[in-house]
């Protein structure tokens, strides 16, 4: 089972090819940001810096020129907005004043598929209260209601989709399509491929399918690709190695996680770590990725939750993210097993399922 945020989706009209003034004018719910230099980002053209300003009083603002339409970030901070011609509010959790950004604020999924994401939140917060047989009945419900729920998603979304797609909607839509992880490679590729411009040179988009063509790479039934970090050692002490050091001839479980990651540490804890102790002829691997902070707070973070787990099993680190993009990695946990001839047999795993591919493996 895999768990994935449902994107925030923003809608975007072509612009008409000339170059037309916006003003954006912001504020923080509160003061503390005040004299913080704030960098507005293109996320279109994948995050390129565009423009810079002081916050004061609260306040911030921009002033430029759009040829069309384009979706804006900003370093450090959670809101997105519209950049198109006029004059753009933002707050926190509000963008309003010109048409897209209007309607924005209108567009939301229907009250049948929220009600959906409700009642999974409420099983998720049972599994992470269940062991045993309790928890894996509570996960294959959860399973069965996740599948409706993103189907019921799917349809709303692919609606919006072939209403938009010769305009930037239509790139932001099929962002969020794609983030569901039910679109196959070749399915999102073909879309792509007869889309608008406006839609396949969209940098979020590309960088989606890119990723999805590295799982396949490395998909059920394909060899394993060797991963390069640093072997986490309870002396302090690390050394340079290799995934292969210990997969290869050997059936292999491999676990990327992050210390912060709450679904990561729970199957750690109900699964892995028992695993670990039950099978003797497998080897186990954790994969740590996407710590925060500087090299010392990642291995301070990483010391903590070993030894709050009692982890019992060698931890490969992973600091440069090249782990989860030879694998195309776009959640966490992400549990893969590996036979003794380097075939890939498994991944996508949790809960019962790790086990059960264990037990198959273990026949052959």
């Amino acid at each position: 089972m895999q768990l994935f945020l449902a994107a925030a989706f923003m809608f975007v009209l072509a612009g008409c090819g000339t170059k037309d003034g916006f003003v954006l004018e912001g504020s923080f719910p509160n003061n503390d940001q005040d004299g913080t230099t704030i960098y507005l980002l293109n996320k279109s053209t994948g995050g390129t810096v565009m423009d810079s300003t002081v916050v004061k009083g609260n306040r911030f603002t921009f002033k430029g020129t759009v040829d069309e339409p384009w979706v804006a970030t900003f370093a450090r901070y959670g809101f997105e907005c519209i950049i198109e011609p006029g004059t753009i509010h933002m707050s926190y959790d509000s963008v309003w004043g010109t048409p897209l950004n209007d309607r924005l604020q209108h567009f939301g999924m229907s009250q049948e598929v929220q009600d959906r994401f409700a009642e999974l939140d409420k099983w998720q917060m049972l599994i992470s209260m269940a062991e045993g047989d309790e928890r894996a009945a509570a996960e294959q419900t959860l399973d069965s209601l996740n599948t409706l729920a993103v189907a019921l998603m799917m349809k709303e979304l692919t609606a919006f989709y072939n209403d938009n797609k010769d305009n930037i909607i239509g790139a932001i839509i099929l962002e969020s399509i794609a983030s569901t992880n039910e679109l196959t490679f070749s399915q999102l590729d073909s879309m792509m491929r007869e889309a608008s411009p406006i839609v396949a040179n969209y940098q979020p988009l590309t960088y989606w399918l890119e990723s999805m063509r590295k799982a396949e790479s490395t998909a059920v039934g394909h060899p394993y690709i060797d991963i390069e970090g640093q072997w986490w050692s309870a002396s302090g002490a690390w050394n340079n190695g290799h995934l292969s050091d210990l997969a290869n001839g050997h059936l292999t479980l491999v676990d990327f996680f992050a210390s912060w990651c709450n679904p990561c540490r729970q199957e750690i804890k109900n699964t892995l770590i028992g695993l670990r102790d039950k099978y003797k002829d497998l080897r186990m691997v954790g994969i740590n990725v996407w710590e925060r902070g500087n090299a010392s707070k990642r291995a301070a973070d990483l010391q903590r939750v070993i030894d709050d787990l009692g982890i019992n099993y060698p931890i490969l680190v992973d600091s440069t993210r090249n782990a989860t993009d030879t694998y195309g990695v776009q959640g966490i946990p992400q549990i893969i097993l590996i036979g003794p001839d380097g075939t890939i047999l498994a991944r996508d795993l949790r809960g019962k399922d790790i086990e059960d591919a264990i037990k198959e493996a273990l026949k052959k």
